[in-house]
């Protein structure tokens, strides 16, 4: 493995605990120095991977979104109708971020973004926002999902998703996993065509 491969992965580790750390105390009350103790660093160590806590902010938003690209493409590539492309999105974002990121309330702190940090969260998310609402539109038009309109769709259901941020824990009852299913059934269950 390159020294480069070795310095993004990690960094990659450093900035999920990072954001685990910013989760426990909110972004606001925690320093630096808590996140360098957290990861049993010093803050020159913490220093070599990231400017400063904003860098870690943006990039756990970055990962996210990373994220819901990834699974925007999963669900293009292996689903048939525009109800299928839905649930493996919901499925495989929801899987992948309670995995990857586990206790992510960082994420509900896009107001403590830098402005030129906010413009550029906010243009990937609005990209996200228009394919969730593209694929709601085909599913209404193969039939399988019922006429709704694709815009509130799509805020309701990120708005219960990004909620999760508020609530879920890789310690809590419920696993990623189960988490994941539990949503795609009422999703489901909301948007099939009767």
């Amino acid at each position: 493995m390159s020294r480069e491969q070795q310095f993004s992965l990690k960094r990659g580790a450093l900035l999920r605990e990072a954001g685990r750390a910013f989760s426990l105390r909110g972004y606001h009350n925690t320093s630096l120095e808590d996140v360098a103790k957290t990861l049993d660093v010093t803050k020159a160590a913490l220093y070599y991977y990231v400017k400063n806590k904003q860098e870690i902010l943006f990039e756990c938003h970055m990962m996210s979104l990373d994220f819901g690209d990834d699974a925007m493409k999963y669900c293009e590539e292996h689903g048939k109708t525009g109800l299928e492309k839905i649930l493996l999105l919901i499925d495989k974002y929801v899987k992948t971020i309670t995995s990857e990121m586990g206790s992510f309330a960082v994420l509900g702190e896009y107001d403590a973004l830098e402005p030129q940090n906010k413009a550029i969260i906010g243009k990937r998310r609005d990209k996200f926002d228009r394919g969730f609402r593209k694929l709601i539109s085909e599913g209404i038009a193969d039939g399988t999902v019922r006429a709704i309109d694709p815009k509130l769709t799509v805020f309701f259901f990120m708005g219960s998703i990004n909620w999760m941020t508020r609530w879920f824990t890789t310690e809590g009852p419920l696993t990623g996993e189960q988490v994941a299913r539990q949503l795609v059934d009422l999703i489901e269950g909301a948007l099939r065509s009767r």
